[in-house]
């Protein structure tokens, strides 16, 4: 791994979790594949498997966004209840 990582420039010790994979799965397909810098021939799956991955973190995204505001709203409507509440008195 030492020398992919050297010849790609990088001075990141961090592994990929594809690159793990390719090794769990076959030593032979990592040392192709990272150890020679040869491309896979399912080049066009991966990268739609890319693309599905980035589309789900944007909806992912939202979601988190819409519960935030969820949040924001149901705080808002307590502070309004106990104002209605204390100027009723």
């Amino acid at each position: 791994m030492r020398g992919y990582r050297e010849r790609k420039g990088s001075d990141s010790d961090l592994v990929s979790a594809s690159e793990i994979a390719a090794f769990v799965f076959c030593r032979e397909l990592w040392r192709l594949q990272y150890g020679r810098g040869l491309k896979p021939a399912n080049q066009a799956d991966l990268d739609a498997g890319t693309r599905h991955h980035e589309q789900k973190a944007v909806a992912e995204q939202a979601a988190a966004g819409s519960i935030t505001l969820g949040r924001f709203l149901a705080v808002l409507a307590a502070v309004v209840l106990v104002l209605l509440w204390v100027f009723s008195r």
